[in-house]
């Protein structure tokens, strides 16, 4: 979820698209610029029902919450937000009705987050990080590989022409482009 300052009157209306919560409107942080649709839409097709089923999902920079969300409604075992201002995900959880189980809104650092998951010995099959525009991600992303499951991926969310580097573990696996939304997809070597 990047972020940019934009008026109520400008931020679109952003839906939870398929799955059990499917049509239930998430609360967007006033700063935040969603994924679109069409971009959400895309990365399910890519990762397949079959890597969704289950899975523990880590949404960090969650803003609104809409990727690990929607990853829930689909059917992850559950998913785990981390933002520095978490209440809008946190009030759309409340509102949609998540269990306890199935969501955890953390607030604060992502780096700080990171660390503290993975001194907790949490593995994710899938960590989605969007960071905010201009701002070095460093110590989230470079933890990222510690906390992947095995076979896990980490997907990275920049705005076209971005670069975006490998973090620290991690190798690059593939690059998909939708308008703006650019997703890089990295994984753990094989040895």
């Amino acid at each position: 979820m990047k972020r940019s300052p934009k008026s109520a009157s400008a931020r679109s209306v952003v839906r939870i698209q398929a799955g059990k919560w499917k049509g239930r409107r998430l609360e967007v942080p006033e700063t935040a610029r969603p994924t679109s649709g069409r971009a959400r839409a895309a990365l399910f097709d890519l990762l397949g029902p079959e890597r969704i089923a289950n899975a523990r999902v880590l949404d960090l920079f969650a803003g609104s919450g809409a990727v690990g969300l929607e990853a829930v409604s689909r059917g992850a075992a559950a998913a785990v937000f981390v933002d520095a201002d978490a209440s809008a995900v946190a009030n759309t959880c409340a509102r949609i009705g998540a269990a306890p189980g199935e969501v955890r809104v953390v607030s604060g650092d992502a780096g700080a987050a990171v660390v503290a998951l993975a001194r907790g010995a949490e593995r994710f099959d899938l960590i989605f990080a969007d960071p905010p525009y201009g701002e070095d991600p460093g110590r989230a992303m470079d933890g990222a590989a510690a906390l992947l499951a095995p076979g896990g991926v980490l997907i990275v969310q920049a705005d076209a022409g971005e670069a975006v580097l490998a973090p620290a573990g991690l190798k690059p696996l593939s690059r998909r482009d939708y308008g703006r939304n650019v997703f890089h997809f990295f994984g753990i070597p094989l040895t």
